[in-house]
């Protein structure tokens, strides 16, 4: 059953999921930064601000909202299919070479028309007799750089799992940015969602010694629809 949620609860859950990862120590960001950070009002902010207070996670002193103390794992955690010790296979979509339009271009600091290698899939997961789709994950980096596992093993590890294992010791460095979107059509599709709807999208730029990676995921934490 689907559930709704609105973009401050989702909002929330992410500065949770920040504070977990220990991103943010004592204090959060204002709620001008928070405002920017996820490109939404600061009334949605302070909505979802005001359930974190809610629930003891922060605190207002004066003009800043306090950490009231480290927090363990959230759902967030397994968003990504980092560090996942669930059941989780994924459908690969789509696995092509394309020419570096400007925008990519952009985005994966390459020249124009440089060979990417684009990967899409779906992560789903499988808890006894129920199905669970998790996420839509993008992936986009130079078809120069040599990865050392094939597609199909992607069916059963995600790409950053296969990576860590396979390129041990390389120098990494992530550079992170969290926005509301709307979904497409086909993405609502992919999700099983209705039309129209919105969701958190995490977007990692991630220099692998110095080969750029692009990696794009969206989520609907439990099967929820951000309006």
């Amino acid at each position: 059953m689907v559930k709704i949620i609105n973009k401050s609860e989702l909002i929330a859950k992410d500065i949770e999921y920040q504070i977990s990862k220990k991103i943010y120590l004592k204090t959060i960001p204002s709620e001008r930064d928070l405002a920017k950070i996820y490109s939404v009002s600061r009334d949605t902010i302070r909505q979802a601000l005001k359930y974190l207070q809610n629930i003891g996670i922060i605190s207002l002193n004066t003009s800043k909202y306090e950490i009231n103390q480290p927090k363990k794992d959230y759902d967030w955690f397994e968003i990504f299919g980092k560090n996942s010790n669930l059941n989780i296979t994924n459908n690969v979509l789509k696995n092509k070479i394309i020419e570096a339009d400007k925008k990519l271009s952009l985005k994966l600091e390459v020249p124009l028309a440089t060979l990417i290698h684009t990967l899409v899939y779906k992560r789903i997961l499988k808890e006894n007799s129920i199905t669970k789709i998790l996420s839509l994950d993008y992936i986009f980096f130079p078809d120069n750089f040599e990865i050392e596992f094939s597609i199909r093993e992607i069916e059963k590890y995600s790409f950053w799992e296969l990576l860590s294992k396979t390129k041990k010791g390389m120098k990494i460095k992530d550079y992170q940015s969290v926005s509301v979107d709307l979904l497409s059509d086909q993405e609502c599709k992919e999700l099983m969602v209705p039309l129209k709807s919105y969701i958190l999208k995490r977007t990692s730029l991630i220099f692998l010694d110095k080969t750029p990676i692009l990696f794009i995921s969206k989520k609907i934490p439990e099967n929820n629809i951000l309006v």
